[in-house]
């Protein structure tokens, strides 16, 4: 009977080994599946997180060099302005030294002795420049040209002067606003085409 015992024991354990094996194998085998499958996420996490930051860096550098281009046209254009307003105060006050009276009745007398036609010349200028140019120049010219010179006065002109050939229909314009104004536009012209060299 002891040996029964010893035989039931022995099979009890065995089977009790075999089952506790296949047990531990079932969950080594279940342990080893949720490890992986946990790296496996992990690695999937790890990717997308990587991905979302390479996505994040790409917009700053965008977003920066965006700005930065930005930055740069509106630095461009801000050094355009002051460079066309200061060529403009240089131009304005070429032109007023350029526009004395004196220079004024020596543009006047060439403009008018190489004007062809007899038709009579209107000439309009700022009071005081008026005064100066008008009995100087005016006798000088009637003894070299036929053409009837007529001189007005217009508050509207600081400096310098309109003429017309064909009584007043049409006038060529010399006055500084004028001036400036068309340097202006050539100066400018030739800075924006500096600057964007």
């Amino acid at each position: 009977m002891s040996q029964q015992i010893q035989e039931l024991i022995d099979k009890i354990k065995s089977e009790g080994v075999q089952a506790a094996d296949k047990k531990a194998r079932e969950i080594e085998t279940a342990a080893q599946a949720a490890a992986k499958k946990m790296i496996a996420d992990a690695q999937d996490r790890a990717k997308h997180i990587i991905a979302d930051a390479q996505a994040q860096a790409q917009r700053t550098k965008d977003s920066t060099e965006m700005a930065l281009k930005q930055s740069a046209r509106d630095t461009l254009l801000a050094l355009r302005k002051e460079i066309e307003g200061a060529l403009q105060k240089v131009v304005a006050k070429e032109i007023k030294d350029a526009l004395s009276a004196e220079q004024m009745a020596d543009i006047l007398k060439e403009i008018i002795k190489k004007s062809s036609g007899e038709s009579p010349v209107e000439v309009a200028l700022n009071p005081a420049d008026l005064q100066k140019i008008k009995a100087g120049l005016l006798a000088k010219l009637q003894k070299e040209i036929k053409q009837t010179i007529t001189f007005r006065s217009n508050d509207g002109i600081r400096s310098g002067f309109t003429i017309s050939f064909d009584e007043g229909k049409s006038r060529f314009d010399f006055t500084d606003e004028s001036l400036i104004a068309y340097l202006s536009s050539y100066l400018n012209a030739q800075v924006a085409a500096l600057l964007n060299s």
